[in-house]
């Protein structure tokens, strides 16, 4: 009975220790994703002006990421959303409160970060300004 629980006990920590690998891959490449997110915010504003060539890079760069987004989708990443524009305790870090009268309490301004649910558990919270009057 002892070799029993030891060899349970062993298993539910190799488990954890899976798990927890698991976790710091996936986090690492929402790392890398939202690399791909920085370039082409600065890309798009200069891209109709750029030429062939760098058109079709960032074309290229951009099968590249949703690659990487269907990779962690097929693993059971899910982006969080807002419903209704509002934040949600648990799913969103408040980085910033702006006030802004004609919108109510808690309406998502921005998102600073995207968040992500794995298999629908809190994997990276999103932070976002949001309002506070």
């Amino acid at each position: 009975m002892r070799e029993v629980d030891t060899l349970r006990s062993e298993l539910a920590k190799t488990q954890a220790k899976a798990n927890r690998e698991r976790a710091q891959i996936l986090l690492d490449m929402l790392d890398v994703l939202d690399s791909f997110q920085r370039v082409f915010a600065n890309i798009e504003p200069r891209e109709q002006a750029a030429d062939r060539q760098a058109r079709i890079w960032a074309g290229n760069f951009r099968t590249v990421r949703r690659t990487l987004e269907n990779h962690l989708k097929e693993r059971g990443v899910a982006r969080i959303e807002a419903p209704e524009g509002k934040v949600v305790p648990g799913f969103h870090t408040i980085l910033e409160t702006r006030e802004q009268l004609d919108m109510d309490d808690g309406t998502i301004l921005e998102e600073v970060q995207k968040g992500y649910l794995y298999n629908g558990e809190v994997l990276r919270k999103s932070q976002v300004i949001v309002v506070k009057n």
